[in-house]
């Protein structure tokens, strides 16, 4: 259990009081102002799962009815019998009704686990008869329903009445010329519950009745008519009777209530228990608080944090590990550097976490959970205890030390100060070690420089400082790890306006190896910051890479779908050219039969079904014309690794090419079947071939035809009297059939010849992609005028 003095210290109830505010009902408030961190890792974790499965939800809905009233007195009073009150009846109403509502909205299927809060919804009581019947009863907290029941109504229709023949009877007296004149007003009021008229004083023999009053002067007389006392006696019964029937009601509804009252009571706590959920959301999101990942080992990895209470628009977020590779954190750097501030943020959000509050920090950060918190900040002095602040702060860090250990964090501002500086030096070298020692985690500031040496020579303990501007002489207010800082004290002074004298002065007296050791600290962080510009650089090219990936990614998405649509068409197209050549064709068969068909074929209609045939025989389809299908995929070729052999695809030319030279970006020679032209670099964008695997292909070079010999796929190429660049094209679009086809072998014959072939082609082959290795033919393979190919 954290104490409360450490809490205050940590400005924890300042926080409890700002998310209060998103409270709804005042038992909420209530409840939220009382919230402390939990005393169990499971029980945190638990608070911090209600949490989240609420924000969760909250993307979803927000419109919850949270108002509740604190029923447990009026709940405890059903429970007797003791009648409840009008007022007390509508807040169990209102209890009931929320009850229900809020019930319903949590059983709703949102997408999201909400599992937690929907175990809270099963204790919420609801009785909807019962909520209506109260609703329709009670009109307000001093007003109950005619129709309540058929006796109310009636009694109250009967009061009505009388009211009326009271009013008829007296209005008669007040406009009777005869009795008027001895009235003071001729009005009708009432006195003691009875209808009177004003009589004046000296008159008051003149207008027989009953006297319920006189004025404050005693000129006037409240009279009751004798004419009119039966009536207002009935009057009197009735209302009797209408109190008793209200009362009888009342005392149903408590007896109605009475066995379910501990329920009731129940579901209000439990409206106030969401409540308080709920408004630990709201409170997160106004502050742009996330989720921790809560351990139980002592770490702690805060990024970019903030303390709530600083203005999260200005404040200077820090970020802070402990328990991963050091136990100690020391914090060193000027005074109103941010030290102590750094320090509650560790402590408060750590309190905050296991309190089921989000905290201000980036996503993936860490905090743990301890048994306890220690503190030892601010000053401690005490007048009535007869404390200075340096008895006060020791007196803080006795206790400390009794008590830390595994599972406490320890936080200490100024450690040792308050005294002589070498004797506080080692007194606070002392207590570091002995806190490391103890197994507590710990965030120490101080400005002693043996502690910052004894940071760097020690396993489990880390430098930090708060980075301070020495162009400026003014804090930034970020903490750097794994640097001790400068306290800086003789520059701040020096800025400030000291002596100049006096700062010289003072230079002359600081040791020789002290100024030796702050020069290495400002050399360092001079370099850090070096390198720490560096590194924001290369983070915001990398921002713009990946900003320029994506937009690329983009564009080629667009490109594809416009390939797409366009590959539809031409499919399309395709396909009403095929089905007009099929027509086409059919109708020239059937002219030949019909031709055919004849007694007697002469001359001239063997001419005509010869020339109808030659004419079927030219109907072409893109179906019979040969090679694979070019496909524009829409990226532009890359000069830089473009090379003699590349297929592309020329938007110039609408069709698949061949690199054949490259003698710069704007002459590039490509080759298309007999076709040879230059184009720029700009023309040229990748392609992909999709191939007719239905077909067998003919290869015809410039001097002599090759053929694929295919067994289920031919496996061998002839390119016995081609050129070595007409054999090389050839090959290559046989050996990109062969992958295709699933060949693992392939024979290229080539002859023996002069061996300039041979040997151009086995230069290229030594680069190509697609091979794995080759060889001359061995004995029935053809020898040298046959180069065997493995394929990869």
């Amino acid at each position: 259990m954290i104490n409360a003095k450490t809490l205050t210290k940590l400005q924890y109830f300042d926080i409890l009081r700002a998310a209060s505010s998103f409270c709804i009902s005042g038992i909420a408030q209530s409840k939220m102002l009382s919230v402390l961190p939990a005393d169990s890792f499971e029980q945190a974790q638990k608070l911090l799962d209600e949490t989240r499965q609420a924000y969760d939800l909250f993307q979803y809905e927000t419109s919850f009815d949270l108002s509740v009233d604190d029923v447990a007195e009026t709940c405890a009073l059903a429970r007797v019998g003791s009648c409840l009150s009008m007022k007390q009846l509508l807040q169990i109403m209102r209890t009931l009704r929320t009850s229900r509502n809020l019930q319903t909205a949590l059983f709703v299927d949102y997408g999201v686990d909400i599992s937690l809060l929907q175990a809270k919804a099963y204790a919420l009581y609801v009785d909807k008869r019962l909520e209506d019947d109260i609703d329709f009863a009670i009109l307000s907290d001093e007003e109950m329903n005619d129709k309540a029941s058929e006796e109310l109504f009636a009694i109250r229709k009967r009061i009505k009445a009388i009211n009326a023949d009271i009013k008829q009877k007296l209005q008669s007296y007040t406009k009777n010329s005869e009795i008027s004149k001895y009235l003071q007003d001729t009005i009708v009021t009432v006195r003691a519950d009875r209808y009177v008229i004003p009589v004046k004083q000296e008159f008051k023999g003149n207008v027989p009745g009953i006297v319920h009053d006189q004025s404050a002067t005693g000129a006037t007389l409240f009279v009751e008519p004798l004419a009119i006392v039966q009536l207002n006696n009935a009057l009197r019964e009735a209302v009797l009777e209408e109190k008793a029937e209200i009362q009888r009601i009342l005392q149903a509804f408590t007896d109605r209530i009475s066995p379910v009252a501990d329920r009731i009571a129940l579901a209000a706590d439990t409206v106030s228990d969401l409540d308080v959920i709920f408004a630990k959301v709201k409170y997160a999101l106004e502050n742009k608080c996330t989720l921790p990942q809560l351990n139980d080992k002592g770490i702690v990895r805060l990024k970019k944090a903030r303390h709530p209470l600083l203005d999260k628009n200005k404040v200077v977020p820090i970020s802070v590990k402990l328990g991963d590779d050091y136990d100690v954190v020391v914090i060193t750097g000027p005074n109103t550097g941010g030290k102590t501030v750094t320090l509650k943020t560790v402590g408060l959000l750590c309190a905050m976490a296991m309190s089921g509050l989000f905290v201000p920090c980036a996503e993936d950060s860490a905090t743990s959970f301890f048994d306890d918190i220690l503190c030892d900040i601010g000053d401690e002095q005490s007048i009535e205890q007869n404390l200075s602040t340096f008895s006060g702060h020791i007196s803080n860090l006795r206790d400390i030390l009794n008590v830390c250990g595994a599972g406490h964090l320890v936080l200490v501002d100024e450690v040792g100060a308050g005294t002589e500086p070498n004797e506080g030096s080692a007194l606070a070298l002392a207590i570091t070690d002995y806190l490391r020692r103890s197994g507590a985690k710990c965030v120490l500031t101080t400005h002693y420089g043996a502690l910052k040496e004894y940071s760097l020579a020690t396993p489990r303990v880390e430098n930090a400082s708060m980075e301070f501007d020495l162009q400026t002489l003014a804090p930034t207010y970020r903490l750097i790890l794994g640097v001790p800082g400068s306290s800086n004290a003789i520059a701040i002074a020096s800025k400030l306006g000291l002596r100049q004298d006096v700062i010289e002065f003072a230079k002359q007296n600081v040791s020789q190896e002290k100024l030796s050791f702050e020069r290495v600290l400002q050399n360092a962080d001079e370099i850090r910051k070096e390198y720490e510009q560096k590194l924001n650089d290369v983070a915001e090219q990398y921002k713009q890479l990946q900003a320029e990936k994506e937009r690329t990614a983009k564009l080629n998405g667009s490109l594809q779908k416009e390939r797409e649509k366009l590959l539809a068409d031409s499919r399309e197209d395709a396909k009403r050219i095929v089905i007009k050549a099929k027509e086409e064709a059919a109708a020239l068969v059937n002219e030949i039969k019909e031709i055919l068909s004849k007694d007697s074929v002469s001359d001239k209609d063997l001419f005509a079904a010869r020339n109808t045939a030659k004419r079927l025989n030219d109907i072409k389809t893109e179906n019979d014309e040969d090679g694979d299908e070019v496909i524009f995929t829409g990226d532009k070729a890359d000069f830089s690794k473009l090379k003699v052999g590349d297929k592309l695809y020329s938007k110039k030319l609408g069709v698949q090419v061949r690199v054949i030279a490259i003698k710069g970006r704007s002459r590039i020679t490509v080759r298309c079947g007999g076709i040879t032209t230059e184009v720029t670099s700009d023309d040229l964008y990748q392609s992909v071939a999709e191939p007719n695997p239905s077909k067998q292909r003919n290869y015809v070079g410039s001097r002599a035809k090759t053929q694929v010999n295919a067994r289920s796929f031919g496996n061998e190429l002839n390119i016995i009297g081609q050129t070595v660049d007409d054999a090389i094209m050839a090959v290559d679009e046989f050996i990109d059939s062969a992958v295709l086809a699933g060949l693992t072998q392939i024979w290229i014959i080539h002859g023996m010849g002069t061996g300039k072939l041979r040997a151009g082609l086995h230069e290229h082959f030594r680069h190509h992609p697609n091979i794995a290795e080759f060889r001359l033919g061995g004995y029935g393979e053809g020898g040298s005028g046959v180069t065997v190919v493995k394929l990869k």
